[in-house]
């Protein structure tokens, strides 16, 4: 008998400031989220340590806010992105988004697995 896995379903609508988010998917590593925005709010500026972040912007304009560590908050990059447009966020980097006009998109979370992770005490051998 093949296994089978529990996925879960879609999430509720969840309030935020600037409009709400809504689980799609989630497993395994990745998630997708729906996003709704109104225009002139933005998210908290926040960093996942191991997720890397994409958004992918169905309708309306978004901006992404980078911010550079050890750094004077004036000091940031600013990708904004209308429909049809992505742009990816690196895992560990301060960032918010800022809603430019109303609109909604996807917003995907994925984490990757280093090839080099590992550390080895010996090098093995003959027993």
């Amino acid at each position: 008998m093949l296994p089978t896995f529990s996925i879960p379903p879609i999430g509720p609508r969840q309030g935020k400031v600037w409009g709400d988010t809504q689980l799609v998917f989630a497993f395994n590593g990745v998630e997708s989220h729906r996003i709704r925005f109104q225009p002139g709010y933005r998210s908290s500026r926040h960093r996942h340590e191991h997720k890397w972040n994409r958004f992918v912007v169905l309708r309306g304009c978004l901006s992404i806010v980078i911010f550079h560590p050890g750094q004077s908050e004036e000091i940031k990059d600013e990708t904004i992105i209308r429909e049809g447009q992505i742009t990816d966020v690196p895992p560990n980097v301060w960032h918010q988004f800022e809603t430019i006009e109303a609109g909604e998109a996807l917003e995907y979370y994925w984490t990757v697995l280093e090839a080099g992770d590992i550390e080895r005490a010996d090098v093995g051998g003959k027993t």
